[in-house]
């Protein structure tokens, strides 16, 4: 028999017992469903979540933040004289960290904000002009933080989005005056706005840098803090490539570290707390897939007791086409290919209902899903494999079926 006629007969003898095609491809239905659904979620998280830290500078960002404070009875006499991160430290490592494409030193201070009838407590950023590159924050009009304002300590502000309306209303706030505490700046930029959803989710995730009020680095020190040491909150670092994320961390801890005399500092690299993260969700994977693999497996078998149950009825039939010079390779695959065609239709029922499954879930959870062509293969290939395996024992069986016993059974 040649292929084209087993593929045939396959499919002939699956629509002639459609209940019995369900209950074999049911298992293998399931189990598609669940890898693809699990897989496109996963697969939708990762991208989000990547998208969500390009926001912010990508996985070529680390952080260096300052470290708790220890309550002086525990701490060293070094620890408790360490100044913690300060501009200096900042000026160090882009100096000698061959890796860091940008240093970004950021420090906070709380002010009363006033124009005209508002007048109320804020925030106030106080950064360099490395933050644009590194936020990708740029201004929609006017200018940001130039390296001349750090020097001459200029009484210049930038505003978000956000913060220019709050303050200003329907005023255009550039070459205004803003007061801060006592002093009066003037509006140079604003921010273009800065905006990241989270799924269907209809609350802005960046909505916080829309809010922000910028002003120099220097400018906090010389005008309202007076800290001799220059301290910061963190450092941004920007590092050329992902690659060597490692080699910088290295560095960054060693050079801060000879500064300091102590380890009062965290160097954070996204791209390790990224990949943790990832294991830590692909338990959750597994178990899902788990399940689904189980699925498939139970599936299988289902397929290979109704084959089998199949090849009882079909002896006569098999031992006629054996007497007729039929030989046990032909009988291996016809069987093969019917039990390939059963798990066919349930791989590609399943992926369509995998994607049912991965769309009913995205809603529930609000997270978009991904399904990409390399799952889909997945599937495709995984329902093909149970078909094969399982196939295996009844097409075996067949193929070693003696045809004189065969011509005789009833």
């Amino acid at each position: 028999m040649k292929l084209q006629e087993s593929i045939v007969d396959g499919l002939t003898d699956i629509g002639s017992h459609k209940l019995r095609t369900f209950l074999q491809t049911l298992g293998v239905i399931l189990g598609v469903g669940s890898l693809v659904a699990v897989q496109g979620l996963a697969d939708s998280g990762r991208r989000t979540t990547t998208a969500f830290f390009a926001e912010f500078g990508g996985l070529t960002k680390l952080l260096v933040v300052n470290r708790e404070n220890k309550s002086s009875a525990t701490a060293s006499a070094k620890e408790l004289a360490s100044k913690g991160l300060t501009w200096e430290d900042a000026k160090a490592l882009k100096a000698e960290v061959p890796w860091a494409k940008l240093v970004d030193p950021i420090q906070y201070t709380e002010l009363l904000v006033r124009y005209g009838d508002y007048q109320r407590m804020h925030d106030v950023i106080c950064v360099t002009p490395d933050y644009t590159s590194v936020y990708k924050f740029y201004p929609a009009r006017g200018r940001f933080v130039t390296s001349d304002d750090l020097e001459s300590q200029t009484r210049v502000v930038v505003l978000g989005d956000s913060a220019a309306r709050l303050y200003f209303g329907n005023v255009d706030p550039l070459g205004k005056t803003l007061y801060l505490g006592d002093s009066g700046f003037t509006v140079v930029g604003i921010m273009k706005r800065k905006e990241f959803y989270f799924g269907d989710s209809s609350q802005n995730a960046v909505e916080w840098m829309n809010r922000l009020t910028i002003i120099p680095l220097t400018s906090v020190y010389s005008r309202f803090t007076g800290d001799p040491d220059k301290r910061v909150a963190f450092i941004n670092v920007m590092v050329d490539k992902v690659e060597n994320n490692p080699k910088a961390t290295e560095r960054i801890k060693s050079i801060i570290a000879h500064r300091h005399g102590v380890i009062d500092f965290e160097v954070v690299n996204r791209a390790e707390r990224l990949a943790q993260q990832a294991e830590r969700n692909q338990i959750f994977s597994m178990i899902f897939l788990g399940t689904g693999i189980v699925s498939l497996v139970v599936g299988g078998i289902v397929i290979m007791n109704i084959m089998l149950a199949s090849f009882q009825e079909r002896i006569r039939e098999i031992g006629i086409r054996k007497a007729l010079g039929a030989g046990g390779g032909e009988i291996v695959i016809q069987f093969l290919i019917e039990s390939v065609l059963v798990t066919s239709i349930g791989g590609a029922a399943g992926l369509g209902l995998g994607i049912v499954f991965a769309r009913a879930m995205s809603m529930l959870l609000r997270n978009p899903t991904v399904i990409t062509p390399q799952m889909m293969m997945i599937g495709v290939v995984s329902s093909v494999m149970i078909g094969l395996f399982f196939g295996l024992y009844p097409a075996f069986r067949a193929a070693r079926l003696n045809p004189v016993e065969a011509l005789r059974y009833e």
